[in-house]
């Protein structure tokens, strides 16, 4: 998926500004950050020696947001969510041909238990929405559904999660539609852009 990367760069930015907890729906809100951002830059330069070998510098702009809070419900328990939403485009500087997608991804807590042993077995439910478009705003398909997951934790010393040691992650479900399998995102910029 081309957008791998911005996620993961999202994520990772997305600690940078912490909002104010407040009460919601679900229950009380005990941690949330959100970050915003529009941003653009040349590939070659900001990944110099990453970014695919192609003979035309790539202008790449993107905005978006992340969402990460904590809420506690059910008297003590945890439950995390977290939501990507983001619009990326790149274009050939030279002859400016584009192609761009748009892309939710989010995860959220569906059920959450810790036994008296300290083993954490949470059900996490994924879902994804990743959208790709030529230069014109055609859609060249889409890869969109949802993903539930249970995970084992040994929670170790309660007091200590860096020994925290995940026992198992199991499929239970996988519902959707898949139209742009795994791609090559040197082709689609040689394809769109060259």
């Amino acid at each position: 998926m081309a957008s791998a990367a911005g996620v993961t760069a999202l994520c990772a930015t997305a600690l940078l500004a912490a909002a104010p907890a407040s009460a919601g729906p679900g229950g009380n809100v005990v941690f949330r950050d959100h970050f915003t951002f529009d941003d653009s830059h040349i590939e070659q330069v900001e990944h110099a020696g990453e970014f695919c070998d192609v003979p035309f510098l790539v202008l790449w702009e993107g905005r978006g947001t992340v969402t990460d809070m904590e809420s506690v419900r059910r008297g003590d328990r945890y439950f995390v969510s977290f939501k990507v939403t983001q619009m990326q485009r790149w274009t050939n500087v030279e002859t400016g041909a584009s192609f761009s997608e748009r892309t939710h991804f989010g995860f959220r807590d569906q059920k959450v238990d810790i036994d008296d042993d300290g083993i954490l077995t949470a059900t996490v439910q994924d879902h994804i929405s990743w959208k790709l478009f030529d230069g014109d705003g055609k859609l060249i398909g889409v890869d969109a559904g949802v993903f539930n997951t249970v995970y084992t934790v040994d929670l170790g010393d309660l007091t200590n999660p860096d020994d925290d040691v995940e026992l198992s992650a199991e499929p239970v479900g996988d519902h959707g539609a898949r139209q742009l399998g795994e791609r090559d995102f040197c082709a689609d910029v040689e394809t769109f852009l060259g």
